[in-house]
């Protein structure tokens, strides 16, 4: 069995709903020197009898009736990817058809950078494009903005295996895994963020007051550690993270999520939003590899 250039690994938990175009976007790939390791972790919603029915030599289903936890489904994927590289996506978003071939090729190109990310479209109910969030591009400027502002979007990042393998998640936090993830890998580690917007995030679909809150309170847990160890400049304004999550919780009970949401991307240009548009219909468009799937 030939080894694959790039793993890309999908944690599964009750996405059924959006499951059918995650997929999709993972077919239209340009590159396709690919496996997929989808593993269920203990869905009730039908998805992993969805993910049994793909018929295809690279993908990978594991089917798991316990609820373990985003952290420990990422070490197992991890640790028995076989790509060169490992790609990280969320099961109820879509990728760019070219978002691997562009990462790749940046990290082939720059072997110093060990994760790379990407700027991304946030998508409404129907899946239609909201605004844009766009990262910063540099090792040095993300080293700035961590806690305050987002490092890289978890679900966009690309690295080595190798990487992925000496820096594991904390199994015990179901919470902000990628924030101690990175607090731990940043000095041996160099990070980037392509500015292309190669990923389509379902936020409306994610947000969860419950988890929101319950991410917020991990996050100044592990800031209020990391500014005693004097690991970032930027971990010493908690404060500005603990404040701007006191308007969510207070828009969330007024009703406003929606709104608030939308303020947190940029808006797009009308080719950005025709370009995201005409991607997803791509992706609609590829079939799948499945029994009564065109």
């Amino acid at each position: 069995m030939t080894t694959p250039l790039i793993t890309i690994g999908l944690p599964v938990y009750n996405a059924r709903p959006f499951l059918e175009d995650t997929l999709r976007s993972v077919f239209a790939q340009t590159v396709t020197d690919w496996e997929l390791l989808a593993v269920d972790d203990g869905s009730t919603d039908g998805s992993g009898a969805f993910l049994a029915q793909l018929r295809d030599p690279r993908v990978h289903v594991l089917l798991e009736k316990e609820n373990r936890g985003l952290a420990a489904r990422l070490n197992f994927i991890h640790a028995h990817a076989r790509g060169r590289y490992i790609a990280r996506m969320d099961a109820d978003d879509m990728m760019h058809p070219e978002r691997l071939a562009r990462q790749l090729a940046f990290l082939e190109r720059n072997s110093g950078i060990d994760v790379l990310g990407c700027s991304l479209v946030s998508l409404g109910h129907a899946s239609e494009p909201k605004g844009a969030r766009v990262y910063p591009a540099e090792h040095e400027q993300l080293m700035g903005t961590a806690v305050v502002g987002p490092l890289l979007c978890h679900a966009t990042v690309i690295a080595r295996a190798e990487w992925w393998r000496r820096f594991r998640y904390n199994e015990s936090n179901r919470g902000c895994e990628d924030l101690e993830l990175w607090l731990a890998a940043h000095r041996s580690s160099r990070f980037a963020n392509l500015p292309d917007l190669l990923y389509y995030y379902r936020e409306y679909a994610s947000f969860l007051l419950a988890k929101y809150l319950r991410n917020r309170a991990h996050v100044a847990r592990v800031a209020w550690r990391e500014r005693q160890n004097g690991i970032l400049p930027a971990l010493v304004d908690v404060a500005a993270h603990l404040a701007r999550g006191g308007v969510y919780v207070g828009a969330t009970a007024l009703g406003l999520r929606d709104r608030l949401i939308a303020r947190r991307s940029a808006a797009l240009a009308p080719a950005e939003r025709e370009a995201c548009i005409a991607a997803i219909a791509r992706i609609r468009a590829t079939p799948l590899p499945m029994p009564g799937k065109p």
